[in-house]
This record gives C-alpha cells, sequence and structure tokens, in this order.
C-alpha cells in the first residue's frame, strides 16, 4: 500500500524505525527541525530515512519552528491552506492510499498542526478516493498501549536485532540525544521495541487532552511568568481557530 509519512519535526521517523524499514512510505516534514536554537536538524533525518528506502519529499518548503510560532500567533492561516493543499495535489499525484503522521497530543503545536493537516486532508479528499489514516503518539505510546488497541490499528515489535539497530540509529542522531535519553531514562529500552499506529476514525477532534489546557499552553503561560516569552501560544485564541479553519468546523 503506498503511504505517505506526513511529520512535524525531523527525529519523529525514530519513532517508525522498523514501519519505514517495512512500507518504505514517501515522507514529508512539516518543518526543518529548527527549535528555539534555529538549526535545522532536518538533513540528519534525510539521510537516515535514504539509508533505511524511503525517499523525502517536499511538496512544499518545510518551515522553521520560528515561522510557525508567528504564523499562528498572527492568524495568518494562508500558508496552512498552501500546505494542505500541496498536500491533497501529492497524494493525488503519487496515488497513495495510506497517510500516517503525528498525533493530536497538545504537547507542541507543530505536532497538533501536523495531524490537523492531515486530518483536514483526508476530509477533503474524502468524496474521490478512500484514504486511510493513522497516527502514532510519543510518550503516550508505551504507558497507555494496553488500553488504546483498535482491531484497525499497527502494532509493530521489534526483535532484539531490529531493535539493536534503531537504537544505534537514535545514538547516531547526536541532535535529537536529549529525547533519546529522556524516554531511554524514563521507560527504559523497551520504550523502542513497540511502534504503535492508530487508526484515525474521527477527523474532526481538534484537543484530546483533560486537563484545562494543553502542555505546550501551560508551558508557555509559564515562561511569559519568567519573563522568558513576551507571549504565550494558547488554545483558546490561536490553536482552535486555526483548527477549525484547517478542518472547516466549529467543533470539538
Amino acid at each position: 500500500m503506498k503511504t505517505l509519512l506526513f511529520i512535524g519535526h525531523p527525529g519523529h521517523e525514530l519513532l517508525a524505525y522498523k514501519f519505514l524499514r517495512k512500507h518504505k512510505p514517501l515522507v514529508v516534514f512539516l518543518t526543518t527541525g529548527s527549535g528555539n536554537t534555529g538549526n535545522p536538524r532536518i538533513q540528519g533525518s534525510i539521510e537516515l530515512l535514504e539509508s533505511l528506502g524511503p525517499k523525502v519529499f517536499k511538496p512544499f518548503e518545510p518551515f522553521t519552528d520560528r515561522q510557525i510560532y508567528n504564523l499562528i500567533m498572527e492568524g495568518n492561516f494562508d500558508e496552512f491552506a498552501k500546505v494542505k493543499s500541496a498536500l491533497k495535489e501529492f497524494i493525488k499525484e503519487h496515488n497513495v492510499k495510506r497517510i500516517v503522521g503525528d498525533a493530536l497530543e497538545g504537547f507542541n503545536p507543530s505536532h497538533d498542526l501536523c495531524r490537523y493537516l492531515i486530518n483536514g486532508t483526508v476530509q477533503d479528499l474524502s468524496s474521490n478516493s478512500s484514504l486511510a489514516n493513522y497516527d502514532f503518539l510519543q510518550d503516550e505510546v508505551f504507558k497507555n498501549v494496553d488500553t488504546l488497541k483498535n482491531k484497525d490499528d499497527i502494532i509493530l515489535t521489534l526483535d532484539d536485532d531490529e531493535l539493536q539497530d534503531k537504537l544505534s540509529a537514535c545514538r547516531v542522531y547526536s541532535q535529537l540525544k536529549f529525547e533519546v535519553d529522556r524516554f531511554f531514562n524514563k521507560y527504559g529500552v523497551d520504550f523502542f521495541r513497540l511502534e504503535y499506529f492508530r487508526k484515525i476514525t474521527n477527523t474532526n477532534q481538534i484537543s484530546t487532552w483533560e486537563a484545562k489546557m494543553p502542555f505546550y499552553e501551560i508551558h508557555g503561560r509559564k515562561r511569559v511568568e519568567e519573563g522568558i516569552y513576551k507571549n504565550a501560544l494558547l488554545f483558546e485564541d490561536h490553536m482552535k481557530p486555526l483548527a477549525n479553519f484547517l478542518l472547516k468546523t466549529t467543533g470539538q
């Protein structure tokens, strides 16, 4: 099945290591992975992916994280509409039948934006094609997998050799050392053995968290209080209007 892996930040592909080797998806990045440092890490991901077989495409020019933040804060959604249009054309041109991407977790705005773009694209194409839609979690995958399984989900378990290959790839990706160490210290080596992709059935969903506000808003408000940020990106004021715009809905 021709598959598109559309992910918010370079490096997320490490969470789909066996999936990459098995299915050889087409890969598109939303951002360059520059973060707060301004140093992109996309080239490291391209080199990793090419070593495994998948090819990276650029139907649009990936954004810096600062560009995405500014566009969302300003309410300038036209650029994201162009991304969705480019994705639709790419999917039709390459006869993609399945799209896999970041989950809606409220952790990082770019991750959630990636999910809104995927779901909006699937909605727009639903009358013309059957496009399977999957996401993959980050922190939540390890601790919640037993309660999240559905019959159409894809669950891959790495054998010992595959696990060692994956860990080696993680260690080589020096720009993600902090994240790799965080997952390793928090969950242990078995975190890297499991890859879990959930079948998406509700493409109108714009929030999944039970807390009053998503993590990125809590983090942003704290930074404003500390004098580090001037303004915080808020769900109700900034992300929710963007989600409704991309999904053409006013619902939750």
